[in-house]
């Protein structure tokens, strides 16, 4: 067993111990209190019997009736006192292992008392009452099988608590293994993730509906998303890889071809023109990948400064002119003079390029893009296929392309 089984079978026997106390301890008092209002009714009842027993048959009648009481084992455990109106005792009856001497402090007023008896370990409540013509009658019962019945009580639980207690062990141990099989599942299937890498594996979902069963599928939902993560990284790195191998086969193609052979200056001038381009090219790859991390981290540093929409806008139409006339698509530019705002004009620029470059790349031949300035505003406007409802949410996510978009390609970044 697993120290996290060990713990929780010990938890359970721990709680079942310590209900099974508290248990015993609600039994007890409540066992003393029935057992305290039983005697006290038994105490008032023969009280009026004893008082019936002397008003018709006087002394003599109430030893009779004492006999005859001690006939079973309840009535060993009466005491019956009369005494006179001056005082004098006419009558003493003491509970079995009573002696005189146990009761020589009990008052004679006609108060009730309860007497303890040190020797004996009990206790012995009294009741009085006036009898016709002065005198006093005094009937009190012992606690002695009150006391038995609730000494007997612990001894007959000492029994019967270890079995309990191994019942208990025993029992949360079935439970704490069943309650953690679907993690010794959920564990296994995250070590064979661990050793093989292949995020296609799913956990099993318990057959009980559950929070276990709620927690197995958020963690496939997961695995999925991380899956399809996954794969939409690949592709990225795909087209980075592309992109990237572009420029960089450009360089070394016009690098070994202007060392081919002596050239004149111009020609020498043209060809590193040309690896400058392809080297800027894959700057910009490389800065669009940085840019987007540091985005997604909160971490990017905007250079503001002021910027004229109306002429970024154009500048960029200008940088796609020629890609949307060789698609067949019409690009313009609607803006009025000199609107300025306070931005980061690289980032910004770039940022209108993807729109536009966008745009330009889903719109059908024969279509039309406009990029729109307004005070304060810039807009990409095309007929192109757009971007379904259910995706314009994720648009903001770093790698996500749409599905229709996969023919293209691109960084989703």
């Amino acid at each position: 067993m697993s120290g996290v089984g060990a713990r929780l079978t010990l938890a359970y026997a721990s709680l079942f111990a310590l209900s099974a106390a508290l248990l015993l301890a609600l039994a007890y008092g409540a066992l003393g209190l029935v057992l305290a209002r039983q005697d006290a009714t038994f105490l008032r009842a023969e009280q009026r019997r004893v008082a019936a027993a002397y008003a018709e048959g006087g002394l003599a009648g109430v030893r009779r009736h004492v006999a005859e009481l001690q006939r079973d084992d309840r009535g060993e455990e009466v005491f019956v006192r009369i005494t006179g109106a001056d005082g004098s005792v006419h009558l003493v009856v003491l509970p079995d292992e009573w002696e005189p001497a146990d009761v020589a402090a009990l008052d004679t007023s006609g108060a009730e008392a309860r007497l303890d008896n040190a020797r004996e370990g009990r206790t012995l409540d009294v009741r009085a009452r006036r009898l016709a013509g002065g005198g006093l009658l005094q009937v009190g019962m012992t606690s002695d099988e009150r006391d038995d019945t609730l000494e007997a009580l612990p001894r007959v639980f000492g029994f019967v608590f270890v079995p309990l207690v191994l019942l208990a062990l025993v029992g949360g141990g079935f439970m704490a293994n069943r309650a953690l099989r679907p993690v010794r599942h959920l564990v296994g299937t995250l070590e064979a993730i661990a050793t093989t890498g292949d995020v296609r594996e799913r956990a099993a979902l318990p057959a009980a509906s559950g929070e276990f069963a709620d927690l197995f599928r958020l963690f496939n939902a997961m695995l999925a998303r991380i899956e399809a993560l996954v794969g939409r990284l690949g592709d990225t790195l795909d087209d980075v890889a592309h992109d990237l191998r572009t420029p960089l086969t450009a360089v070394r193609g016009t690098a070994e071809l202007a060392l081919s052979r002596e050239r004149d200056p111009d020609a020498y001038r043209a060809a590193l023109a040309r690896i400058v381009d392809a080297a800027q090219a894959a700057q910009d790859t490389l800065d669009t990948v940085l840019d987007a991390a540091e985005a997604q981290a909160g971490t990017l540093a905007l250079d503001r400064a002021p910027v004229r929409l109306d002429l970024l806008a154009h500048d960029v139409a200008d940088l796609y002119g020629g890609v949307a006339e060789e698609t067949g698509v019409a690009l313009a530019v609607e803006a009025p003079a000199s609107v300025t705002v306070s931005a980061d004009g690289r980032r910004l620029r770039r940022a209108l390029a993807n729109l536009v470059d966008n745009a330009v790349k889903y719109t059908p031949p024969g279509e039309r893009v406009v990029v729109r300035v307004a005070p304060g505003r810039i807009a990409v406007e095309d007929t192109g296929v757009g971007i379904a409802a259910d995706e314009l949410p994720r648009v903001w996510d770093r790698l996500y392309r749409a599905e229709d978009t996969r023919h293209e390609r691109g960084l989703g970044l």
